[in-house]
């Protein structure tokens, strides 16, 4: 019988996996399913090679047409394009992301965890995520790229409507989808038009691509894609990274001590918990033409689910896939791969590294509130907690 052929109830359906309350058991559930598996939406790869080998051809999995559903108007750029255009959209926005830039942050970042920490610690309880994992990088967001700190909690709110809403099924968006993404991009629209027409020399990086003069130059219509998704993107990951690195952390006592004992650990401790539960499991494709692959054929114009979380957990790349080892020195692909690998990936390991460095200096002994157990929503775009109460001894400010 042909993959096609399959009975529904031997298809994989995402929102019967048990993710909400365990996902080690939920990738367990997608790999038995087979490297490639179907879904009623399309198909799934799930082990390493074939994920690996998706992420770097995309001229047989594209990202055209790939994130329609999200709810922007226009393509976002760059993710919605496939090389050559997403070559030249790379090469225009590298330097505001790469190394050099990011590194330039990181003072910036440093302070402003200190005085996140500082409004909760001498408590001794706080949320993870209202008081940390949300404010950090929204502000750093916003500030790096150019939004008005003020609009902050309506900039979120779009972006849980698009991010938090189910998984989107179909060849149309939600209702719901449309009118939030409409309303983000009426937002976006606005705030360039008035950028332009008032210049203030800023040198975030919105204004700086708006000076921007050179033949090469973001047309508005990218730059608008371009925002919606760094809207998306830099007000969620590094949120719901963050949330799910301390709740692992929390509940096992080994771990936080190892880091706090030696903090030459972290680097290789947020590898670790971003291949062991990083926030994106799936990322979209389309197939271009008919592809043979596994021994099935994934049919042109089909959606292909490339399951990274699933292939971070795969036991043919990593020993002892599900266990956290924060030395553990093993590549992932938590941050995709090929052309399409994520732009901000520099900065969201720069911002979960200071994190991690300045709480477990000061904070080092930590759990879970008493009778809370973590819960992520699903099915969703993006796993993360919405809440993560924890507890800890009082300590005094920084000096």
């Amino acid at each position: 019988m042909s993959q096609d052929d399959a009975p529904a109830q031997d298809m994989l359906r995402f929102a019967r996996l048990p993710m909400a309350e365990n996902r080690t058991d939920a990738y367990r559930i997608i790999r038995a399913a087979g490297a490639v598996s179907k879904s009623p939406r399309g198909y799934v790869l799930s082990s390493s090679q074939y994920v690996e080998y998706a992420l770097k051809h995309p001229e047989l999995f594209s990202s055209q047409r790939a994130f329609d559903l999200v709810g922007s108007p226009l393509p976002m750029v760059p993710i919605a394009f496939d090389p050559p255009e997403h070559t030249r959209y790379r090469r225009i926005l590298q330097p505001f992301v790469g190394p050099r830039e990011t590194a330039s942050w990181q003072p910036r970042v440093a302070s402003l965890v200190g005085k996140l920490i500082d409004s909760f610690a001498g408590c001794g309880h706080c949320d993870l995520v209202a008081d940390l994992a949300v404010p950090l990088p929204a502000e750093v967001f916003l500030t790096l790229f150019g939004l008005p700190i003020e609009d902050r909690s309506q900039l979120i709110a779009w972006k849980d409507g698009l991010l938090g809403s189910p998984m989107p099924s179909g060849s149309r968006p939600a209702e719901d989808v449309v009118r939030v993404g409409t309303e983000l991009f009426s937002y976006l629209v606005g705030h360039i038009e008035q950028r332009r027409r008032h210049p203030d020399g800023a040198e975030d990086l919105l204004g700086r691509l708006l000076a921007d003069v050179g033949e090469d130059r973001l047309s508005d219509e990218e730059l608008l894609g371009m925002s919606f998704l760094f809207v998306l993107a830099g007000l969620d990951t590094v949120t719901s990274a963050l949330s799910t690195a301390f709740a692992a952390l929390a509940m096992q006592p080994r771990l936080r001590r190892q880091i706090a004992a030696d903090s030459s650990v972290i680097p290789h401790a947020v590898e670790e918990l971003l291949r062991m539960d990083g926030p994106v499991v799936f990322l979209p494709r389309v197939a271009s033409q008919d592809i043979e692959l596994g021994g099935q054929t994934i049919p042109a114009g089909s959606e292909v689910q490339v399951a990274i979380a699933v292939a971070n957990r795969d036991p043919a790349e990593h020993s002892d896939p599900d266990e956290i080892d924060l030395r553990r020195r093993e590549r992932h692909l938590a941050f995709g791969g090929g052309p399409h690998r994520c732009l901000g990936a520099h900065l969201a390991r720069m911002e979960m590294r200071e994190v991690l460095a300045e709480w477990h200096r000061r904070i080092p002994e930590y759990e879970l509130a008493p009778g809370f157990t973590p819960r992520v929503e699903w099915p969703t775009g993006l796993v993360g907690l919405d809440t993560l109460p924890l507890v800890f001894p009082p300590c005094a400010a920084a000096a």
